[in-house]
């Protein structure tokens, strides 16, 4: 199944020198405060899966760019704002323990799962200025360099950084090829995704 990106108004990170038809999106978010008009919150792509591999298998990597949408007003009198670090470091080490829970697991082994990875999510990412739990290394955004915190785990990986228009989120079982990425503008990743 293909997610459409139709409308997109943000840009999207993506693995340098990785061709579109290897990657594929695995999933889209939109948000909306009070009856205001709806708005891209955020785009994860992964690499498209192998012909043989299950269906329920989860990707090796995901890759999810948050867009930077700032304090905005709603019609109801809410508004919304962008999380920091720490809020998109527990979403990394939350998201990748989520993708071990098993399909088909009992209801209450699922809410287990569900907790635990939800609490280990909120501890590692209390650590996030401890370089032994998030060691800080580069990623190279277009040729620019970015800080990325990574954390390594017997279960995979998850990372996070701040590019300034957006954030970034990565995590799964092993990481992408490299650290080397570039930023697709809204009109280039539809192209390269399709609309």
């Amino acid at each position: 199944m293909t997610i459409p990106l139709t409308g997109l108004d943000m840009p999207v990170l993506v693995p340098a020198g990785v061709p579109a038809h290897a990657l594929c999106v695995l999933a889209t978010g939109h948000g909306r405060v009070g009856s205001s008009p709806s708005y891209w919150e955020d785009v994860s792509i992964g690499p498209r899966p192998e012909p043989e591999a299950p269906a329920d298998a989860s990707p090796a990597w995901s890759l999810r760019t948050i867009a930077r949408r700032g304090c905005r007003p709603g019609g109801d009198g809410g508004w919304t704002t962008d999380g920091g670090l720490r809020s998109i470091a527990e979403t990394a080490v939350t998201s990748m323990l989520l993708k071990l829970v098993p399909y088909g697991a009992s209801a209450a082994e699922t809410l287990r799962s569900t907790e635990e990875a939800g609490a280990t999510g909120r501890a590692v990412a209390a650590r996030l200025d401890d370089v032994r739990t998030w060691p800080r290394t580069a990623l190279d955004v277009d040729g620019h360099p970015f800080v990325l915190w990574l954390h390594r785990r017997p279960e995979g990986f998850a990372g996070v950084a701040d590019l300034g228009p957006c954030r970034v989120v990565l995590h799964g079982r092993r990481p992408p090829p490299s650290w080397r990425f570039t930023l697709l503008s809204a009109e280039a990743a539809q192209t390269a995704f399709g609309a």
